[in-house]
């Protein structure tokens, strides 16, 4: 016989828990994976995108959140040729009506150079605004905040709260939408350092201009001997309004870096051993754990044909035969399985992520469609069943 494609033997309802269980095994693949690199993908993008965004950092911190450099620096680069705006940023983890928040102390002009934001409702916040802060609007809606509330923050890393007017409401199209904004003064009283230092400051530099080496040669020169008359007043302290103290803090060059936005992310993660791709790998790998179902449900249906099959054996039909037809049966069945495990396991997530169910470091879990991922899945479902397949007696 040369081929078994006008034979229709295998029957549908028998199929079924094929389809089921590939179907379930795809969406929880999906979900896990898409989660997995949704973190990581968001946590790379968290200092902001683009190759022209640097972050001046404290080297020895163990997270991105909890470091601290000189805050002088940020007016010291921001006056080199090239450095288009600079953010010093007081990053302090807090607890508000029993949640944890990152509020972030900032320079709020100099800031918005870097983060676009959306004022959706109320208003901007400014640097004088002593007692008030903005919210990110999945913040705003998870604890039901608007303009005009009052609330008590308590800073985690020091026995102290503050009472904070909510101005206003803003929208980033980041990760940043989980958390509030407030003065840098503010910042740094919550994350318990003085007005001398910062937990890390981002530039955005234009890159025929400066390089990250260049700032970072900038940073060694003020470390070996500080010029406090360097450069002319900056926009964070304007004259005349003396906010913030300026305070030369002395540093030693080797617990700072210098680098692009995603690249000091990925140090920090890659620094624990995760990599976008460790984190597929590991789906991958629950996936074929998970497997031995799909290759028993493969194996059950030849099983359930035995009757048909013995008859086309009869007929002249080899074994070879006989499972390359029943593979070619089959795969369009594994193909519409992981078709929907995939769209339900999208479904969930997008769900998830516009409710902000899923968090980590407080930050929602970002989700976006990965090619990859879906590409792994059909194939992992294909060479299951096909193994199921494979394995099995046919008499």
């Amino acid at each position: 016989m040369s081929g078994l494609a006008g034979f229709r033997y295998l029957k549908r309802r028998r199929i079924t828990t094929l389809v089921l269980i590939l179907t379930l095994a795809s969406a929880l693949f999906s979900m896990m994976a898409f989660s997995l690199v949704g973190f990581y993908g968001g946590f790379i993008a968290y200092m902001g995108g683009g190759e022209d965004i640097v972050v001046l950092y404290d080297k020895g911190s163990s997270t991105p959140f909890t470091g601290l450099v000189p805050a002088y620096l940020a007016e010291r680069i921001g006056v080199l040729e090239g450095v288009l705006a600079s953010s010093p940023e007081a990053i302090a983890p807090c607890i508000i009506d029993g949640r944890a928040v990152f509020v972030r102390g900032v320079v709020p002009k100099e800031f918005a150079k870097l983060t676009k934001l959306k004022i959706m409702d109320g208003e901007m916040l400014q640097l004088n605004d002593t007692y008030s802060m903005i919210v990110g609007k999945r913040l705003a809606r998870t604890l039901g905040l608007k303009p005009g509330d009052k609330v008590l923050v308590f800073s985690v890393l020091r026995d102290q709260y503050v009472e904070l007017h909510v101005k206003g409401v803003y929208e980033s199209g980041s990760v940043m939408d989980d958390e509030a904004l407030a003065p840098l003064y503010v910042g740094q009283w919550l994350r318990g350092a003085d007005y001398g230092h910062v937990t890390l400051i981002r530039f955005r530099i234009d890159k025929g201009a400066i390089s990250p080496v260049r700032i970072f040669d900038e940073v060694a020169k003020e470390a070996e001997e500080p010029a406090p008359g360097r450069g002319e007043p900056s926009q964070q302290q304007p004259p005349g309004q003396p906010i913030i103290p300026r305070i030369t803090a002395r540093f030693t060059v080797e617990r700072i870096g210098v680098e692009e936005a995603q690249r000091f992310m990925k140090s920090y993660m890659e620094r624990y051993g995760v990599t976008r791709e460790a984190l597929i790998t590991l789906s991958a790998l629950v996936f074929l754990f998970s497997g031995t179902s799909i290759v028993a449900a493969s194996r059950s249906i030849v099983a359930q044909h035995r009757g048909e099959i013995e008859v086309l054996r009869s007929i002249g039909a080899s074994k070879k035969l006989v499972k390359r037809d029943l593979l070619v049966k089959l795969l369009p069945w594994s193909i519409v399985s992981s078709s929907a495990g995939v769209t339900a396991a999208s479904v969930v997530m997008v769900f998830i992520h516009e409710n902000g169910y899923l968090q980590v470091l407080s930050h929602t879990v970002q989700f976006q469609p990965d090619p990859l991922i879906i590409a792994i899945n059909f194939i992992l479902s294909i060479v299951l069943v096909a193994l199921g397949v494979i394995r099995s007696e046919l008499g």
